[in-house]
C-alpha cells in the first residue's frame, strides 16, 4: 500500500468500511450467451482482511459461466434503505474473478460460514465454489458530488501480523469479554444485547452477532495490524463505552 495523505486514508477507510457493512451486491459480468452485453445478478459476499471481495457461487449460475468465459467483472455495493438512492453511498470494484486457491479454502469457508451460516447447506450440492475478485480499481461515491477513484495499491491492505491467531483472539473475546462487547454494541448501535458473539476480525474492525441477529460490523478508528494494536483499540472502545454507559445511567437515575 503506497504512502497516503491523511485525507486519502480517511476516504479509503470510509469506503472499505462501507463495503464491510453491506451484505448484498450486484455482480456484473460479460454475457457469454449474448456477447458484448453486460449481465447483472445479485449475490452475497464477504471481504477478506485485505479488502478483497469473495463470493460463493454455483457452476450452474449464468454469472459463473460468464466469469469462466471472461473473468473481468464489476461488483457494486449500495445502500438499499435510502429514500433517495442517488444520495446514498455506493461502491464499485472492478477486477478479475479467480477461484480461491486450495490453500486458502478452509480459512475462507470459516469466515464465510461464520457470517452466512445458512450457506453451509450449499456444500451438499457440490457445484458451489469460492471466487475472489482481484481488485483492479475502485470507485467510491460517498454522496452527491463526492466521487472518488481508488487504485489497487491504495485499496489493498497488507496482511495483518495477527492473522494466524485470529481464531484464538475471537475465542478469547467470546469467552472472557462478553460485557465489553455488549457495551460497545450498546454505544454504537443503541441497544444492549443479551448475548454477543464475535465472528471475524479485520485490521479496520470486527463482525459480531448480537442476540442471533444478522452480523453487525463495528469499525476501528484506526488500522490494527498487530495483535497488540487490536487489543489496545478494543480496550479503548470498551473504556469509551463504559464511560458513556455510566453517564447515561447517572442521567437516568437523576431524571
Amino acid at each position: 500500500m503506497k504512502d497516503q495523505t491523511n485525507k486519502e486514508k480517511k476516504l479509503i477507510h470510509q469506503a472499505r468500511n462501507f463495503l464491510r457493512q453491506q451484505e448484498l451486491a450486484v455482480l456484473s459480468t460479460h454475457s457469454k450467451s449474448t456477447p458484448e452485453y453486460p449481465f447483472g445478478s445479485v449475490t452475497t459476499y464477504i471481504s477478506s482482511v485485505k479488502g478483497e471481495t469473495i463470493f460463493y457461487i454455483s457452476n450452474l449460475a449464468q454469472h459463473t459461466r460468464n466469469i469462466l468465459n471472461n473473468p473481468k467483472m464489476c461488483l457494486t455495493v449500495f445502500e438499499g434503505n435510502q429514500n433517495d438512492p442517488n444520495a446514498g453511498a455506493r461502491l464499485s470494484i472492478m477486477g478479475e474473478a479467480e477461484l480461491v486457491e486450495e490453500a486458502d479454502i478452509e480459512s475462507v469457508k470459516q469466515r464465510f460460514f461464520a457470517l452466512y451460516p445458512d450457506s453451509r447447506e450449499y456444500q451438499k450440492m457440490h457445484d458451489f465454489n469460492f471466487y475472489i475478485l482481484k481488485t483492479k480499481r475502485v470507485r467510491y461515491i460517498g454522496g452527491f458530488g463526492d466521487i472518488n477513484w481508488i487504485s489497487k495499491e491504495q485499496w489493498d491492505l497488507e496482511t495483518p501480523l495477527w492473522l494466524d491467531n485470529e481464531q484464538d483472539m475471537i475465542t478469547h473475546m467470546n469467552q472472557d469479554h462478553q460485557i465489553a462487547m455488549q457495551l460497545i454494541c450498546s454505544q454504537i448501535w443503541g441497544f444492549y444485547p443479551n448475548k454477543v458473539e464475535m465472528l471475524a476480525i479485520n485490521p479496520d474492525g470486527f463482525f459480531i452477532r448480537a442476540d442471533n441477529k444478522k452480523p453487525i460490523y463495528i469499525e476501528f478508528d484506526e488500522l490494527a495490524m498487530t495483535g497488540d494494536e487490536v487489543r489496545k483499540v478494543l480496550v479503548k472502545m470498551t473504556n469509551s463505552a463504559r464511560e458513556e454507559h455510566a453517564i447515561t445511567s447517572q442521567q437516568e437515575l437523576a431524571s
